[in-house]
């Protein structure tokens, strides 16, 4: 998209001339050639409750309730360079980081890597060095529906979350946000792959909102670990979870 066609769409929608000032200073940074940009946002995590859940177990209710309040305690990273992304856990702006519940509930498993058009997902249960690997989330649906987040004018697209559980499978609707005007195809927790930087993502109950965004960060990453890293197929890490849980030949 050519940076005329950004401006004029992003003041047909607003007649604001401070938001098109930004956005041309946007769209200049977004030129510079030569040197390496790195980009990061933060994330906030938000569960909503839902009905009936763990209504007949006072305890995972319990437990459920507690990690619901602590979700305002946590923050998540995307760094975005040259090569790819990486999405994690933020401990250092994190005020609680020893709910794992928290974390399970938001669907975060570990440190998520989106390179060379795959993604790499920690699967922390099983150990640090080792990394589900995984195409594109794929198919999504594109809509005319708008929002304005954080002055970004920003389109929705759905997809479906596909999850393989123990005797059955389950289908949660996504719902995802995404800013043309920001041209990076990454987004949290391994969803991306949209024309336009996700600054929103609902996944059920689950939501990642954007909480800042740098344009120009001095926060790096490398790809060293996969030189080390046990790399297996979804259906290989389906396998290793049952044994892991003793449900193999149940």
């Amino acid at each position: 998209m050519s940076i005329l066609k950004i401006i004029f769409e992003y003041a047909h929608i607003k007649n604001n001339m401070k938001k098109i000032i930004s956005l041309i200073a946007l769209c200049v940074f977004l030129k510079v050639s030569g040197q390496e940009n790195t980009s990061y946002i933060e994330y906030r995590l938000k569960i909503s409750d839902e009905e009936g859940l763990f209504v007949d177990n006072a305890f995972l209710r319990e437990l459920f309730l507690k990690a619901v309040n602590n979700e305002k305690k946590l923050s998540f990273g995307l760094i975005i360079n040259d090569y790819g992304s990486k999405f994690y856990f933020n401990k250092e702006t994190s005020l609680d980081s020893g709910n794992s519940m928290t974390l399970s509930l938001g669907g975060y498993l570990g440190v998520v890597y989106d390179l060379d058009k795959s993604i790499f997902e920690q699967s922390s249960l099983l150990g640090d060095n080792v990394y589900c690997k995984t195409e594109l989330k794929d198919n999504w649906v594109l809509h005319n529906e708008t929002k304005m987040i954080d002055n970004f004018l920003c389109y929705k697209a759905t997809n479906i979350n596909k999850v393989v559980g123990i005797d059955r499978i389950f289908n949660h609707p996504v719902t995802a946000w995404y800013c043309p005007a920001l041209p990076y195809r990454y987004g949290p927790n391994g969803y991306g792959n949209l024309p336009g930087l996700i600054l929103e993502l609902q996944v059920r109950n689950v939501n990642y909102a954007s909480k800042s965004i740098q344009l120009q960060s001095e926060l790096r990453f490398d790809t060293d670990f996969l030189k080390k890293a046990k790399i297996l197929t979804t259906e290989e890490l389906e396998k290793k979870l049952m044994e892991f849980n003793n449900f193999e030949g149940k």
